[in-house]
Order: structure tokens, then sequence, then C-alpha cells
């Protein structure tokens, strides 16, 4: 009887020690998994800024500097509500045809109005359309695919029909401005993107709308079961893309000081090109600020590294597919190496 209470106690003792040492593997796993999504995008903007410094004579030049600066920021800018809405598991395609209707809206309303209506105007317009993208993901229950792909020719339709197809030249020289201002030596659009991004990271890491975000991504259903309205998270989520592509689409026409409603074309894949590459999951349920920032940044020095080797346009969009493909694929094995967390086959 006494051997086989201890043999009992014996089974019992090893199957605690299996059930602790399973949980060690699967932290370890979890803070390996959590190191790779937060500086997943270090090592390829350390090898393409050396790639950049070695190859192009003028790659730390100040004017290049500077124009890497801007075009990043503007793109950050755009790409921080898209992370928002990828990490509840949602897609707005039409980030870059809101951006042309922000930039043209707020182009016509400066020579207008003047400056600070102009700029209200622009982001109000941009705004006013991420709401109706989320109006028709929650109200109608359109899927957000097939919701945004339509309004990605809606808006660019809109956008040409509100310039007449023709370029708006901007006369404002404040506004014009903007975009080449500087505040102790830092562009003012890159200072932008900076605040813009410590205010999204603070929502996503600090705030509970942050919490419930992240939790709509990850399931939906057991979000509804826990109290969480998962309509008003998307709603208000796609309301922050439109307000970040129309603050970016306003900056964007400070830079360039004129506009047309072709702007921005092929904005979104390069938006969600950065935000996957950044660590955001495209299946939802992890969101990263900084790594969208860092990879804007990235994508904009090999812009500029390609241009200043007078390599063809055309490359850069191969080079964004490719940066597009290894973010999915990078994405596609964090969430593997998760899976087999959770089937303890982690060692």
């Amino acid at each position: 009887m006494v051997d086989t209470s201890q043999a009992q106690l014996d089974a019992v003792a090893s199957i605690e020690h299996e059930r602790e040492e399973s949980a060690r593997r699967g932290a370890r796993a979890a803070r390996r998994q959590s190191l790779l999504q937060k500086l997943g995008i270090i090592i390829p903007f350390a090898l393409v800024l050396v790639a950049g410094i070695i190859l192009v004579p003028s790659f730390l030049s100040a004017s290049n500097i500077t124009n890497m600066l801007v075009n990043g920021a503007i793109l950050a800018i755009t790409a921080y509500g898209m992370t928002m809405v990828i990490a509840l598991r949602g897609i707005d395609l039409s980030v870059g045809s809101t951006q042309a209707v922000a930039a043209c809206v707020a182009a016509v309303s400066v020579n207008a109005w003047g400056l600070v209506p102009g700029i209200l105007a622009g982001i109000a317009a941009a705004i006013a359309l991420g709401l109706l993208n989320g109006v028709i993901v929650t109200k109608f229950r359109v899927p957000a695919f097939i919701a945004t792909l339509a309004t990605l020719g809606i808006y660019r339709g809109v956008a040409l029909l509100f310039t007449d197809g023709a370029p708006v030249m901007i006369t404002d020289t404040a506004f014009r401005s903007i975009a080449t201002s500087s505040l102790f030596g830092i562009p003012v659009p890159f200072v932008l993107s900076v605040l813009v991004g410590a205010g999204f990271w603070f929502v996503l890491e600090k705030m509970r709308f942050g919490k419930h975000l992240v939790a709509v991504g990850g399931s939906p259903e057991s979000a509804t079961d826990s109290g969480i309205n998962v309509k008003r998270i998307q709603l208000i989520a796609y309301v922050a893309a439109g307000a970040t592509a129309g603050l970016a689409g306003v900056l964007l026409a400070s830079q360039l000081g004129s506009v047309n409603g072709s702007l921005s074309t092929g904005l979104e894949l390069q938006a969600i090109a950065v935000v996957v590459l950044g660590g955001t999951s495209m299946a939802g349920g992890r969101g990263n600020i900084v790594g969208t920032f860092l990879a804007s940044l990235l994508l904009a020095m090999i812009n500029a590294g390609l241009n200043l080797l007078n390599v063809p346009s055309f490359y850069q969009y191969i080079a964004l597919g490719v940066l597009l493909v290894f973010a999915l694929s990078v994405d596609s094995a964090q969430r593997a190496a998760v899976r087999r967390v959770f089937e303890g086959r982690v060692a």
C-alpha cells in the first residue's frame, strides 16, 4: 500500500514538474517572440543604413537626410492609422485615395480661405471618409477588404472630380513652408510624426481603448463576450486611419506645392508593408507603433538610395514588393511560433 501511494505521489510530482517546465519553456518563447516583434526591424534598418553609406557617397548629405526624414515622416503618419486597423484584424485599402482627397481639399481651401481653415478642411474631409469606411464595415457588415477596395475607387474619383483632373497650385507661402521648416534643425514633419506616433503608442500600450483594440484583433467573438463594444472600436480605428491619412495629405501638399487627383496612388501598399514589417500582425491582435515608425524610415532610406544611384523608379516597386513578401513571411513565422508555444512544442 505504501509503495503504491509513493508511486502515485511520484507520478503527480512528475506531472507537476513537466507542467512547470512547459510553462518556463513557453515563457522563454514568449519573451523571444516579444523581442523579435519589438526589435526585428532594427536589423534590416541597420543593414540598409550601412549599405547606403557604403554605396552612395551623398547618402549622409544634409539635403538627403532631410529628404529621408520628411518622406519617412509623412509615410509614418499615414501608417499609424493603418497600424490600428490591421491590429484589429482589418484593412484599409483606401488610404492613398483618402490622402489625395485631403491634399486636394487642403490646397483649394488654403488658396480660398487661408492657412488654418485650409488645413482643418483637408483633415476634416479625410476624417469624414474614414468615418464612412467605418460605417460601411460596422453598420453594413461589408468585409473590410471589399469595403475599402470599393472606396479606394470612389475616393479617387472624388479627388479627380474635385480638381477637375487638373493640378492645383498652392499660392499660400506660409502653407508651402510647413514641410520645409525645421525646429532646432529637425524638419517639422518629422517632429510631427514623432509626436503623433507617441500619442498612438500611448493609446495602444497604456489606455483601455488600446487593450480593447488588441483584444478585438485577437478574437472578436471573445471580445464581444467580454463586454467590449467591437463595432465602436472598429469605427474609431477607421476614423483614426482617415485622420492620419488626412494629416499626411496636408503635409504632402505642403511639400509638393502642387497637387492633383492622382496623388498617392499605390500608397496603400507602402502603408501595409511598413506596418507589417514593423511588427504588426496581419492576423490581428498585435500592434507596434515604434516598429511602424522605423519601417517607414527604412522604406524612405531605400527609395532615397535608389534615387541617388539613378535606379529606374520601377525597381522601387520591386523593392517594395520584396519587402512586403519578407514582412508577411516574418509575420507568418511569428504566428507559427506562437501556435507551437500553445501546443507545448517549443524547446
